[in-house]
């Protein structure tokens, strides 16, 4: 007897090359058949037909922060059809600590911060500290390091030292692209790629938001970012479909503390103060994250404003800054060996309310810019060769049993489901716990800890750039 059979859906497996209407039995946790019909019987049965099913969803950059953002991340991720996520940011602790009670059954790889006045003494950091806070992180279950120049820019020989160190280490690296010199803009992506150069690995988080009018317009920006990244095959992208950022909206001393924040402001053609962000939110131009007790959501007017004042402004928040075109363009160019030059779909979401790889990639497929096989690369199989992760991405027997069922006609995930477990089926919240992904240097911490956890493929840089051919 199965433990789950999907009956009558779309099946879409690039790896496999199917595109067809089939049944998919799970068993242990991994895919156990696929056949046009399963006779067998089952503990648990899902009717999918007129549904799409895709191996299940990597978002390769969201926030499951407790910290910064609420304790729902989670459970806004499984209800978008996520089964697997790369946290770009941590806290690492405070995600591991949060688990009992924030945990929906899906699998989480964590990058931590590298933050002064969190887990850094300084802004410049000595190539000492910097080693450690990278083995410390891989030790306690992460898989590497997130740099924030966007939000808190660093001088950029201490970010060139980060990526060579975390290379070094065999580490993961990403960049949020800025630094003291450039901001969060298409120099500062130009000043990131140099930095990696050709024989580095790095993960450039967001391409999109590089690509938002602040040095020349969005489609010159866009066109120069396809072309960087062409030509730097080394580095690891990702762009998100929604209109909204994510940002702290946190006012110090009459100034936003995030330089994301300031620039968001300056681009409404709003002060970049205290009476900048208050009226940048009663317009409805800035929204704040609140948690309505299950997921949360994007308060704005006047009863947006008198909750982060209640706050003391210690929110965080969206803006919409994100130009179609750009998302667009990022979204489908391709290399001419026909592989995508962005790797993966992602949301910078989790706990932000823009968790919509789903919703508006099937807007693309419907408009015929994706097909539903190049969806499935973009939003599953690039994510699980980057992270070294063989047995997702794909439905072949033997993988892993993360699937995504999706409602193509509502633009909706229908269903996930996890190591063959159901975790969210028709918007209902069925799962708990969660898996973290690290490497072996992480293994002894998490046992210790008792916190389930799957083992990555060592890092390779071979791995990463092993991107899927159409």
């Amino acid at each position: 007897m199965f433990d789950l059979i999907i009956r009558g859906a779309r099946v879409v497996d690039p790896l496999n090359k199917i595109n067809a209407v089939l049944d998919i039995a799970a068993e242990d946790g991994k895919i156990a058949k696929i056949a046009q019909e399963i006779t067998d019987p089952s503990k648990k049965e899902i009717n999918a037909h007129g549904k799409v099913v895709v191996p299940g969803i990597i978002d390769m950059h969201s926030h499951m922060r407790t910290v910064l953002g609420h304790k729902h991340a989670q459970r806004m991720i499984a209800l978008a059809g996520v089964c697997t996520t790369l946290d770009m940011a941590g806290p690492l602790e405070d995600i591991l600590s949060s688990i009992p009670e924030s945990g929906s059954g899906v699998n989480i790889a964590i990058l931590d911060a590298a933050r002064e006045g969190q887990t850094l003494t300084s802004s410049r950091p000595s190539q000492l500290e910097q080693e450690a806070f990278i083995e410390k992180t891989l030790e306690s279950g992460g898989i590497g390091i997130k740099l924030l120049g966007g939000h808190f820019p660093m001088d950029i020989d201490i970010s060139e030292s980060f990526i060579s160190l975390a290379n070094k280490n065999k580490s993961w690296v990403a960049w949020h692209a800025g630094s003291t010199k450039h901001g969060s803009n298409i120099e500062g992506m130009r000043e990131a790629v140099t930095a990696a150069g050709k024989d580095k690995f790095l993960h450039i988080a967001h391409i999109n938001s590089y690509c938002r009018s602040q040095i020349s317009n969005e489609t010159d920006e866009a066109l120069e970012a396809i072309e960087l990244l062409r030509s730097h095959p080394n580095i690891f992208a990702e762009s998100y479909l929604s209109p909204l950022n994510g940002t702290r909206l946190i006012v110090k001393d009459d100034i936003p503390l995030s330089k994301v924040t300031s620039t968001c402001l300056k681009k409404g053609g709003y002060n970049n103060n205290y009476s900048g962000m208050k009226q940048a939110i009663i317009d409805g131009y800035a929204g704040v994250l609140v948690d309505d007790g299950t997921i949360g959501k994007l308060l704005s007017g006047s009863e947006g404003a008198a909750y982060w004042e209640s706050q003391n402004t210690m929110c965080t928040g969206s803006f919409a800054v994100n130009p179609a075109i750009s998302r667009f363009l990022l979204a489908t160019a391709k290399r001419s060996d026909g592989s995508f030059v962005v790797d993966s779909l992602s949301t910078d979401g989790g706990c932000y309310p823009r968790n919509v790889i789903v919703e508006n990639g099937l807007l693309l497929v419907k408009f015929g810019a994706l097909s539903l096989t190049e969806f499935a690369i973009k939003s599953s199989l690039n994510g699980a060769r980057a992270l070294g992760l063989p047995s997702k991405g794909h439905l072949s027997v033997g993988a892993d049993a993360d699937i995504s069922i999706l409602d193509i006609d509502k633009e909706k995930a229908f269903a996930t489901v996890v190591d063959g477990k159901v975790i969210m089926l028709d918007g209902q919240l069925i799962g708990t716990g969660t898996t973290i992904i690290c490497d072996e240097r992480g293994v002894e911490t998490l046992k210790r800890r008792n916190i389930k956890h799957t083992v990555k493929e060592p890092f390779a840089m071979a791995q990463i750039t092993n991107r899927f051919i159409p």
